[in-house]
């Protein structure tokens, strides 16, 4: 059996993946830019023994939460072990579990930018610009790992470009529409930016020198998840702790975040939140990529920051008006609409969803089908599956050991219709 996209329809399996990854993900990002957005009283000290509310500006505790919301995976595969008969559970080499703490570093690097730029940014434009990671893969897949990039996928690569400059634009010319922080745009864009290199980095690491092997999904979420917990305790929090600056003389103070956490009712509720759609997230994601074809996960990647949008609009002027959270409709808002809109075109151009041979003419070699590796045709499209952009957008080591997994769950099922079906055959002789 091969990967997936032996068709372009979504089954109620893949109907269900496809809501929950785009709930968990659309209020995980909601939920920690609304908990940016929160006023609470922090600690009292001896300079300051009756602090005023100030904004939950804490991007090292949405860090160390957000890895506590990625370790109950670990949890859930030890559920589903404890399910099976002992002869089919698997196990999982130790040094296997200590090698993940190496894509954990890069992942955190990576995180610890990007929840930094939510300060700066709405959750709207945060998410949209987090496409910059297709054009960074893609080109460092072509420049490390040798592989091909085709003339529709050049072209798809330079559309999506646009589609970040267009988006960028928006910020630019209108920094109030980003908010009333008072805070730069420019270096929420700019640390997307570094955020989505290192992620593009990580990624090409991982293809070119880890392996999926016996790496069960739930499992890399959970030690990722709780690698990072150690090493946001142990190194991330006492460096920033350690490093000058306006909290409480540290670049950031845990025991103030818990303190404005414990005195701010909607802000505990919000990290909770948080939490609990970063679990499902990234559980639903192993299930996003054994269930959905492609088309359908291009499709999700594309619809997050329509409604990260929309949801966004909607509580600034309609759920919650006058409350703070949210986000305006600038002057140049319409901008983003068409960054939006173009971001939809350049991925379909890239996955070959759209058909510009016509455009490219003799120049697109490559553009015909593509096989997978086992030599089935994905429906609909003409970019090779590693290379498509859903791929571009995801750990490779996550990527393919969710693959693994739902190969061995359908060798399981047709192990179990060929026994129903032989004894069958046997009563029937008898």
């Amino acid at each position: 059996m091969g990967h997936d996209d032996v068709d372009v329809g979504c089954s109620p399996k893949a109907a269900v993946t496809f809501v929950l990854g785009l709930v968990f993900g659309t209020f995980s990002a909601l939920s920690c830019k609304m908990a940016y957005d929160c006023r609470a009283v922090g600690i009292a000290t001896e300079d300051d023994p009756n602090p005023e509310e100030k904004a939950f500006a804490k991007p090292v505790m949405m860090l160390l939460l957000m890895f506590l919301g990625m370790v109950p995976a670990l949890f859930i595969f030890e559920v589903q072990q404890r399910m099976r008969p002992p002869a089919k559970r698997e196990s999982v080499p130790r040094s296997l579990l200590i090698a993940l703490i190496i894509p954990c570093v890069c992942d955190l690097i990576c995180t610890v930018l990007l929840l930094e730029a939510q300060l700066y940014i709405t959750a709207s434009m945060w998410q949209m610009l987090r496409g910059t990671v297709i054009i960074i893969t893609a080109v460092l897949k072509r420049l490390v790992l040798q592989k091909e990039l085709h003339t529709h996928m050049w072209a798809g690569v330079w559309v999506i470009a646009a589609a970040m400059a267009l988006t960028a634009m928006t910020t630019l010319l209108d920094p109030a529409s980003q908010g009333d922080s008072g805070k730069d745009p420019r270096i929420g864009i700019s640390l997307v930016l570094l955020g989505c290199l290192a992620q593009g980095v990580q990624y090409v690491f991982e293809e070119k020198v880890m392996s999926a092997d016996n790496a069960p999904p739930l499992v890399v979420i959970g030690m990722e998840g709780l690698w990072g917990t150690v090493l946001t305790i142990l190194v991330v929090y006492p460096v920033a702790y350690a490093l000058p600056g306006e909290d409480h003389g540290s670049m950031e103070n845990p025991l103030d975040a818990l303190a404005m956490i414990r005195h701010n009712k909607d802000l505990l509720a919000l990290v909770f939140v948080f939490v609990l759609t970063v679990t499902g997230y990234n559980c639903a994601a192993v299930y996003v990529t054994a269930y959905l074809n492609s088309i359908w996960h291009a499709i999700l990647d594309n619809f997050r920051p329509v409604t990260i949008w929309a949801l966004d609009l909607a509580l600034f002027y309609v759920i919650l008006p006058g409350s703070g959270f949210g986000e305006v409709w600038g002057k140049y808002s319409y901008l983003q609409v068409i960054g939006l809109l173009t971001l939809f075109l350049g991925t379909s151009i890239y996955n070959g969803n759209m058909d510009i041979s016509s455009w490219c003419g003799a120049a697109s070699r490559g553009y015909e089908a593509v096989p997978d590796e086992d030599g089935r045709l994905p429906a609909g499209m003409r970019t090779p599956k590693d290379m498509s952009s859903p791929a571009l957008a995801q750990s490779p080591l996550l990527r393919l050991a969710a693959i693994k997994e739902r190969e061995l769950a359908e060798d399981r099922e047709r192990a179990k219709k060929s026994l129903l079906s032989s004894g069958r055959s046997s009563c029937n002789e008898v």
